[in-house]
């Protein structure tokens, strides 16, 4: 059958979507890039905030409009929002065959098997106190084809799946399950696998990725131990790692980041607010305190590092006081960049359950674009700092707006764009070859987004 997958969410979303498409493959299927003439449709779901989940719905009444008119076609949703919302999906839209949560993603070829013979079904994760093995995400993760891979000089590998964190605004636990981690020689063979097909950038995911503790038979192996296992594979030139928690962020990754020549010495690690009252509302786990306390210890030891943040605005119960704290953090930390949402509550978790959704929108949005301000301060101030310095850059491609030349054009040259090794997105000017190979670029100007230089000689 032709199957068209649309993807919806974060890093681990896509990466989930690559690992679906290598299955479906190998069933004898073929991927498409238009769904209008696709025998399947399947979208790959986000629950963490409600405007994902908003856009599936609207591809849903599409899809009951259009089955209206034309021919029949098997519908599946996967991911966080089928697993939250179950077969609530088929009782509300009579074109969805198929309900499938992430957990079970390697059972699709079945699924739409079935489906095809008339026998849709909902097949979802098991409740987070029935433990599993961790075999469901190896038989997905192993089953990659590595030509599926949409970059041909990076690529997302999964250390872990779930999350045990339970943050009160999260639904993240409750939709991927307990953390469960793979086994090390399992990421190190597929690591090995997509480097020997080029793909000289890896970057390690995780809900926690810091959280990564695998234990077999008297052993354990924690992050900092996996970065050492995986640093030595000739090829590897550089290694990321995304998403991090402030707790259990131990000096051994961060000396893994000083003394491992290809770890990228970059940090995502979401602080969410600055202020202690709303730290614990959101059961984060640390105080504001300790959180700087994290970002000294990262630039003690690793002197080069860059960190980047989220936050989220207009939290139950937030004062002026703390969203002023919030941001002082993003001033004192030096942010590199942060993501900055709105709160929106979840149903399901604790924080929609017990706490009013008590600031206005209006308040929200003004707040938002505060912090969204004083971000764009700071990033100009560390992207300026930049400028005269040379850095090496994966090139990705030519620019989305190429035809913005970042110097004077000349007719071997575009504008092309990659980032270095401390996830500036730089731009500069060079031929097209240059697309998945490494570049010296000089930096001469800045704005809080982008670095431009010229090439190096």
């Amino acid at each position: 059958m032709k199957v068209y997958l649309e993807t919806f969410g974060c890093q681990m979303n896509r990466l989930d979507s690559e690992l679906v498409a290598s299955v479906l493959v190998q069933a004898g299927h073929e991927m498409v890039r238009d769904g209008r003439g696709a025998d399947v449709v399947l979208y790959n779901t986000c629950s963490v905030r409600e405007h994902a989940e908003e856009k599936v719905h609207s591809r849903l009444g599409e899809q009951m409009h259009r089955g209206g008119r034309g021919r029949r076609m098997i519908v599946g949703v996967l991911g966080c929002m089928a697993q939250r919302l179950g077969d609530d999906l088929r009782k509300r839209y009579a074109c969805v065959d198929i309900v499938c949560g992430p957990g079970r993603l390697h059972e699709l070829g079945d699924l739409i098997a079935e489906a095809g013979a008339g026998q849709g079904r909902v097949a979802l994760d098991p409740r987070r106190g029935e433990r599993k093995s961790g075999a469901d995400i190896e038989s997905l993760d192993s089953a990659r084809d590595a030509d599926l891979v949409p970059s041909a000089s990076q690529a997302y590998v999964r250390v872990m799946r779930g999350c045990d964190k339970f943050c009160s605004y999260c639904i993240v636990p409750f939709v991927r399950g307990p953390e469960t981690s793979r086994r090390p020689e399992d990421v190190a063979a597929e690591v090995r696998r997509l480097v020997d097909t080029g793909r000289s950038e890896i970057t390690l995911l995780g809900q926690t990725v810091n959280s990564y503790n695998f234990s077999d038979g008297g052993r354990t192996v924690r992050f900092g131990d996996l970065l050492g296992m995986l640093s030595p594979i000739g090829g590897l030139r550089r290694l990321r790692f995304v998403t991090s928690h402030p707790v259990g962020f131990d000096d051994d990754i961060l000396q893994a980041m000083r003394d491992l020549p290809n770890v990228c010495e970059y940090i995502h690690c979401p602080p969410q607010s600055g202020s202690d009252r709303v730290l614990g509302a959101m059961n984060r786990g640390y105080t504001r305190s300790e959180y700087d306390d994290f970002i000294a210890r990262a630039r003690a030891i690793v002197p080069s590092v860059v960190l980047a943040g989220d936050f989220i605005v207009g939290f139950p119960g937030e004062t002026e006081e703390d969203h002023s704290a919030s941001a002082e953090l993003i001033r004192r930390s030096g942010f590199k960049n942060s993501f900055i949402f709105k709160y929106s509550p979840r149903d399901g978790t604790t924080a929609a359950r017990r706490l009013a959704d008590d600031v206005p929108l209006d308040v929200k949005k003004r707040r938002n674009n505060e912090l969204l301000a004083v971000q764009a301060e700071v990033s100009l101030a560390h992207h300026r700092a930049m400028i005269g310095r040379t850095v090496e850059v994966l090139v990705e491609g030519p620019s989305p707006r190429a035809n913005r030349q970042a110097s004077p054009a000349t007719k071997d040259k575009t504008q092309l764009i990659g980032r270095s090794r401390w996830d500036h997105i730089v731009v500069f000017d060079g031929p097209d070859s240059l697309a998945g190979t490494y570049a010296d670029v000089s930096v001469y100007d800045a704005t809080s987004l982008t670095l431009f230089g010229r090439r190096a000689r």
